[in-house]
């Protein structure tokens, strides 16, 4: 009873004019992002068209009068403030919308589309600002929200006769009008007519840096590089110092030649070396292609530029550390810890890599101690563990491993894998299923934990456990496709349950069809089941996809079978050059009388 009468008592507030808050008064209004809020954007009051289109013009407040209600309307507005409450959005659009389908009035598509907004539903918001923008064509937040509306559906017809009425007026504002209507156009899903819509509406405006720029920027939302390098080439003709503009060429040169595009900002810094927002691009551009060498004089510029900024000094020294500056490196960081450099997790992580470099293993060790649970805890566990193993052996490690399973719960699976994995490195199989087992005693249905011991299984021929673990791995995930690939590669290459492992196998590959790993398995089943040609098919995409010497061997095995013996021993020979070592194309060049 409480409970109804306070809903009641804040029904009535919500309604009643005197009241100071407005029900779903959110500081946008357009669906998927923010629009301005009054003040937003200061235009000039030159013309009443101006003034109608102002945003930061106060709009009347919602009126609502209670009595102007029936009680099911009313019902159904209490409803509404109930959901709202209860951030049950959707259901507080679509009944303020059904109450504005019995009651057309502006005041309550003003609190449908507010709300519609809130609940990023386009359909209601459409359905209320047309309604609200019929009803009150001179109220300014009606048009601003209803234009947001409809270009946001991709209703450019509609929108064109309000745009250009809107930029036809007060000129003395037009880089702030144009800037305002490239934002409203930036949210239609339709990018590609956004763009043309811009185009066409700034058509009788005349050329400007403004204008270039925001059509750049516009077309290269829309996916159009060619056309949003000619716009920007437009705007630095107007302003040769623009860092927008030649940001904006340069990533459009990024879609059409790389390497030019790095080339033209590397011009650019030439004449404007403080272009600070270009040369951070530059640096992006060239640790992407790993040319940290070429990075380093830029980050050292912007070091001395901005002397008390660490996040440029920390970046600076991972980049050393890449090309073998471990000193420096080492060096960098401290700096950055010492200017207030807030991931303390990747700094500590980072001078325990260089540490290690510097086969510094002990002061490694500590810093991989230090990285506090979080994004780099594992890393540096892992890190740590491989030191204690060259350090002080198998058994003190797992012994630390295991501890740490022990006092950190929530990483419980990862130091278990940790374990397993130093056990596999060992060639001790017992131990290494052994510890993986013990792990799924705590965690029966971690899915990891299933997949590793059903692959220590494997290795010790127990294919019974191996089934067991991966079947119950496919019904706790049954879009895990790895899992279905291993349990039908295994069928086919140990046993002769052919049609069940090409069951799973094309289950793996309806999952990821383009996976060399998958298309191998089938492709071994094909040659199981004695399809040479489609066999060879398989193999040979896989194969081309990812030169692996497993692959090679089974290309090479169908190959053989289907009297191709001189290609075979091509593909063996060359994955050979390649992968010398390797058990499984050693074996298969044995069996084949080509050791």
């Amino acid at each position: 009873m409480k409970i109804l009468i306070s809903l009641f008592i804040s029904f009535f507030a919500y309604i009643n004019p005197t009241s100071t808050n407005a029900a779903f008064d959110g500081s946008g209004y357009c669906v998927g992002c923010a629009m301005p809020s009054r003040g937003d954007i200061k235009l000039a009051q030159a013309s009443q068209s101006d003034k109608e289109f102002n945003p930061s013009q106060n709009d009347r407040r919602m009126d609502l009068d209670v009595r102007a209600f029936r009680s099911e309307l009313m019902y159904k507005f209490l409803i509404a403030e109930f959901a709202k409450h209860n951030k049950l959005y959707d259901l507080a659009a679509e009944t303020l919308v059904d109450i504005l389908r019995s009651e057309e009035r502006s005041d309550i598509a003003e609190m449908a589309a507010d709300a519609a907004n809130v609940a990023r539903r386009l359909d209601l918001a459409l359905e209320a600002a047309k309604v609200w923008f019929r009803l009150d064509p001179d109220s300014i937040k009606a048009r601003f929200v209803y234009l947001t509306v409809i270009l946001s559906n991709n209703e450019f017809l509609i929108a064109k006769p309000l745009v250009e009425d809107f930029l036809s007026n007060n000129e003395s504002e037009l880089d702030k009008k144009l800037q305002y209507v490239s934002e409203l156009v930036a949210r239609a899903q339709d990018r590609d007519g956004g763009y043309r819509f811009l185009a066409e509406v700034t058509r009788e405006i005349p050329n400007s840096y403004s204008k270039a720029l925001l059509l750049g920027q516009s077309a290269w939302r829309a996916g159009s590089a060619l056309e949003a390098r000619v716009h920007a080439d437009e705007a630095l003709d107007y302003q040769p110092r623009s860092e927008d503009a030649a940001l904006l060429k340069a990533s459009a040169l990024r879609q059409i030649d790389g390497e030019r595009s790095i080339e033209f900002l590397a011009e650019f810094l030439t004449s404007h070396p403080n272009a600070n927002s270009v040369r951070t691009s530059v640096i992006g551009d060239l640790i992407r292609e790993e040319r940290y060498s070429d990075a380093i004089p830029h980050l050292q510029h912007l070091s001395r530029e901005d002397a008390s900024n660490a996040n440029i000094r920390f970046t600076l020294a991972l980049v050393l550390f890449e090309v073998g500056e471990f000193e420096e490196s080492k060096a960098r960081v401290h700096r950055a810890l010492s200017l207030g450099y807030e991931d303390r997790s990747s700094a500590y992580f980072q001078l325990g890599l260089i540490d290690e470099k510097l086969d510094a293993l002990s002061a490694a060790a500590n810093w991989f101690s230090s990285v506090p649970k979080g994004s780099r805890f594992i890393e540096a566990q892992t890190h740590l563990a491989k030191i204690k193993l060259a350090t002080e052996g198998l058994e003190p490690t797992i012994a630390y491993l295991n501890q740490r399973a022990n006092e950190t719960p929530e990483y419980h699976v990862v130091f278990v894998e940790l374990q397993g994995m130093m056990y596999r490195e060992a060639g001790r199989l017992d131990d290494y299923f052994a510890v993986l087992d013990e792990g799924l005693e705590v965690a029966p249905d971690e899915p990891s934990l299933l997949y590793s011991s059903a692959m220590a299984a494997e290795q010790l021929g127990r294919l019974d456990i191996l089934e067991i673990r991966l079947r119950r791995l496919i019904e706790l995930q049954p879009d895990n496709a790895q899992a279905y690939n291993a349990l039908g590669y295994t069928l086919a290459d140990k046993t002769d349950r052919f049609d069940e492992a090409k069951t799973l196998l094309v289950r793996a590959l309806e999952l990821s069809p383009d996976d060399p790993v998958f298309i191998d398995s089938m492709g071994w089943i094909e040659f199981k089941l004695k399809d040479y040609d489609k066999s060879i098919t398989l193999l040979q995409r896989a194969y081309d996809l990812e030169r692996h010497p497993e692959i090679a061997a089974h290309l090479g095995e169908a190959l053989w079978a289907r009297g191709r013996e001189v290609e075979a021993k091509s593909v063996w020979t060359s994955a050979l050059d390649q992968f010398p070592d390797n058990d499984v194309l050693l074996e298969t060049l044995e069996r084949h009388g080509m050791d």
